[in-house]
């Protein structure tokens, strides 16, 4: 079975939670005999030695490409691969143009454009109409859904047919759930300067995080714990500039410390030392950061909304995502009470085991051979 992947949308190698997605899944089929898979790209051209499968180039500039696809339809991205595969997979949505006899599934992560479209940019939101969603959604013939939050969002607001949508989770990479030499432990300390105790939060710098929620509930915390410092990691999204002032103006500004983008292999370190992890996004499909903090050992806390009491079930705190108060006693109450920070630590570890990429890649498989 030859499977053509689009992967015009990881624009620096695997970077990036698409991309991150999209290679963990390779891998994991990479096992398969009966699947050859190939990857049709442009701008920086995914590195064969990472994914071990054959790369298709496309030199064009993408925006060149892109409306030659919206305004003529063509060339058909089909056609493009060496040879023309037996279905076409997009690991997230784009403008598109393929062959009427060709077989398209498309994995959807969100519909956070949909649900929240005002803590998006208006470049953002224009990019998403201009790709089309509701076209490309009746045009995919299998609709991978990350979660079953995801899929009802895909029935309620595009009215997709529910016999269309398989959801298959994501997995947690196993780095999350590895021991560590304390001289490992003390490199990646010093390299991102982390205070002994320390509240994390760790995703994308962007209003739907809610990031201004947590800092002032942090300051709330500060009152009662002297030592206790928010360390916010992750690199810049769209809107963040308010998100910096509120911290530039915090009473407490020189307690929370941004620490920019984390290297994957210091992730698992950075979740580990910290006392809590706090998520309290707005909206989520599916929600890696939790999930990689609960593998890690530290008890997590998310908002009560979209894909959180679904994958994190009871093994996390889960909190109202507009209530200051609530949030700050939560994360109190981690901080001071070793039993309860036990209790969520042996539970975020057990519940993170249920999700696994070697499980993922084999559902992909069965809807790529069509034996779900």
């Amino acid at each position: 079975m030859r499977i053509g992947i689009d992967a015009r949308g990881i624009t620096d190698g695997f970077k990036g939670g698409v991309g991150e997605y999209t290679q963990h899944i390779i891998q994991s089929l990479s096992g398969y005999k009966d699947l050859n898979l190939e990857f049709l790209a442009t701008g920086v051209k995914p590195k064969s030695e990472v994914t071990g499968i054959q790369n298709t180039w496309l030199k064009y500039p993408n925006r060149l490409l892109n409306f030659s696809l919206k305004t003529l339809n063509r060339p058909y991205l089909d056609k493009a691969f060496s040879q023309k595969p037996d279905k076409v997979w997009m690991p997230n949505w784009n403008i598109t143009s393929l062959s009427s006899d060709s077989e398209l599934i498309l994995t959807v992560h969100d519909l956070a454009i949909r649900v929240l479209p005002e803590v998006f940019s208006r470049k953002m939101r224009l990019w998403h109409k201009y790709i089309g969603i509701d076209k490309l959604l009746d045009r995919a013939n299998t609709i991978i859904s990350v979660s079953e939050s995801t899929k009802r969002d895909l029935i309620d607001i595009y009215g997709v047919k529910v016999e269309k949508i398989k959801v298959i989770y994501s997995g947690i990479d196993p780095l999350f759930r590895q021991e560590f030499h304390q001289s490992d432990i003390n490199l990646v300390k010093r390299k991102y300067n982390l205070p002994d105790r320390y509240i994390l939060y760790l995703g994308t710098i962007e209003p739907r995080k809610n990031i201004q929620l947590l800092i002032q509930a942090f300051e709330r915390i500060a009152t009662k714990d002297k030592e206790v410092k928010l360390v916010i990691a992750g690199v810049n999204g769209w809107l963040y500039k308010q998100i910096h002032q509120s911290i530039d103006n915090s009473h407490f500004r020189d307690r929370i410390l941004r620490i920019g983008f984390v290297d994957i292999m210091d992730k698992p370190i950075v979740y580990k030392l910290a006392r809590v992890f706090v998520y309290p996004s707005l909206y989520e499909g599916f929600g890696f950061p939790p999930l990689e903090a609960m593998a890690s050992g530290t008890p997590t806390v998310v908002a009560n909304n979209s894909v959180f009491p679904e994958i994190v079930l009871n093994s996390a705190y889960k909190t109202s995502p507009y209530d200051k108060l609530e949030l700050s006693d939560i994360i109190y109450n981690l901080l001071t009470d070793s039993s309860l920070y036990n209790y969520y630590s042996k539970l975020g570890l057990k519940r993170s085991l249920a999700f696994d990429w070697t499980q993922t890649a084999r559902e992909m498989r069965e809807v790529f051979i069509n034996k779900y």
